[in-house]
């Protein structure tokens, strides 16, 4: 999987909720800037048009996350 940019497609799942590794910046209050680029998990909201956040961050890139691993003994 390869990182999408942000500018080039957004996650889209109908109406459902989508769960994505993104790349962001969260904003820090102390400092009064953006930190650091980081990974997070988040989820975006289609219908609406937002990720599903509570404080202010940019997306800068995301990627589906993976399938969940199940071994040859649980299927």
């Amino acid at each position: 999987m390869n990182w999408i940019p942000i500018e080039e497609q957004i996650p889209d799942n109908g109406e459902n909720e989508v769960f994505c590794l993104v790349t962001c910046q969260e904003w820090d209050n102390f400092t009064g800037d953006w930190s650091t680029p980081h990974i997070k998990i988040l989820s975006y909201l289609p219908k609406v048009g937002i990720w599903n956040i509570k404080s202010p961050i940019k997306v800068t890139a995301w990627m589906p996350l993976p399938e969940i691993y199940e071994s040859e003994s649980e299927k």
